[in-house]
């Protein structure tokens, strides 16, 4: 970054460097790495996605066998430019894409919501005159008529790109195609990127306390040393009338403590809004944690996850994974309070007191 620079020409000579670096690091382990796949192509896709012999390595030990796996990571570059401590693109990708992340969670016994592709010639629409926060409807022949989802971008983020939306029979009267963000839906559509996935009920508090948005844990789960843990939690809660439990649209964030009690919120400019007065139920404290360190060790490659688990009247059930770490412990507010707290606050009381805890990188 301080020798080339945060713009468009600056992300151009890194993505070379690194591209160049990659293809340096393939033909060093070429006898390696031609022993699972053609070393001309991964020569050609080293150059032109940064990925070195450790992404390509890590195909095997995450499943998969082509090249092509490699092909929707981010980029090396991009992935230092973000100070990205996770170095496994290849998990990183199957955790960001929710289909895939889901299936390998629900395989593995975790509670994860009913999913179901969109396909690529479904039309969505609009109530004419509706409200901001519309419920969109789309026929789909797999769901029945009537059956209230959430329509979720498969590789986008928690709280973006998120809609409530209802099945129907076909198209009524009185209705439009989309008008807002229409033609991102269209995109994700045609672009196969677009999941219906169940919409879950919240615990009787949270719908008497009037949230319409699915109360939303984060656990930031990390691995150090072979050892998964759970580092601190945090409940997102959304404002009136949202989708998705997200500061930005107006909801408020409470640290979790370990035995299941909330913080004071803080919305997306750190002011304090109150506290939470619910407590989760100790059952659901514990599984969640342990569901959440289960599902870190499906993805062995990856150094901290933030994982979303929804609370819902069933119990806790997980909803994806973030491993972008600057974003996990949890988007961060002006002033940074949040983080501040989290720090003093975390489940891992002895982490800042452990031997060669600095040495590998602890606070």
């Amino acid at each position: 970054m301080s020798t080339t620079g945060p713009g468009s020409t600056g992300r151009l000579l890194r993505s070379v460097f690194y591209g160049l670096r990659g293809v340096a690091d393939v033909w060093r382990r070429r006898h390696a790495v031609s022993e699972d796949h053609v070393l001309l192509d991964a020569l050609l896709l080293a150059l032109r996605t940064g990925c070195d012999s450790r992404d390509i390595a890590a195909l095997r030990r995450c499943g998969r066998s082509g090249l092509d796996a490699l092909n929707g990571v981010v980029p090396r570059a991009r992935r230092a430019e973000h100070r990205d401590w996770n170095n496994c693109a290849v998990a990183a990708a199957l955790v960001n894409d929710k289909t895939e992340c889901n299936r390998r969670l629900g395989s593995a016994g975790i509670d994860v919501p009913r999913q179901v592709p969109v396909p690529p010639t479904t039309r969505i629409r609009a109530r004419d005159g509706g409200p901001a926060a519309q419920v969109l409807e789309f026929s789909h022949p797999d769901i029945p008529p009537g059956t209230l989802c959430v329509l979720k971008d498969r590789q986008g983020l928690q709280g973006d790109s998120v809609w409530a939306a209802r099945t129907c029979q076909e198209p009524s009267p009185g209705h439009h195609e989309a008008a807002k963000g229409s033609e991102q839906l269209r995109e994700l559509v045609r672009g196969d990127r677009l999941v219906a996935e169940e919409r879950l009920r919240p615990p009787d508090w949270f719908a008497e306390a009037g949230d319409t948005a699915l109360p939303t844990v984060r656990v930031v789960t990390s691995r150090l040393s072979g050892r998964t843990e759970v580092v601190g939690m945090v409940l997102f809660r959304g404002g009136p009338g949202a989708v998705a439990a997200n500061r930005r649209q107006g909801g408020t964030a409470h640290l979790m403590g370990e035995d299941g009690s909330f913080g004071d919120g803080l919305d997306a400019q750190g002011a304090d809004r109150g506290p939470c007065a619910y407590v989760l139920p100790a059952p659901w404290a514990t599984g969640m944690r342990a569901m959440c360190v289960r599902a870190h060790r499906l993805f062995p490659c990856l150094g901290s996850v933030g994982w979303d688990v929804g609370l819902a009247q069933r119990g806790p059930v997980l909803l994806e994974g973030n491993p972008n770490w600057g974003m996990n412990v949890p988007q961060l507010m002006p002033g940074r309070p949040m983080l501040q707290e989290f720090r003093r606050t975390r489940i891992r009381e002895d982490w800042r007191s452990r031997p060669g805890a600095r040495e590998r990188g602890g606070p």
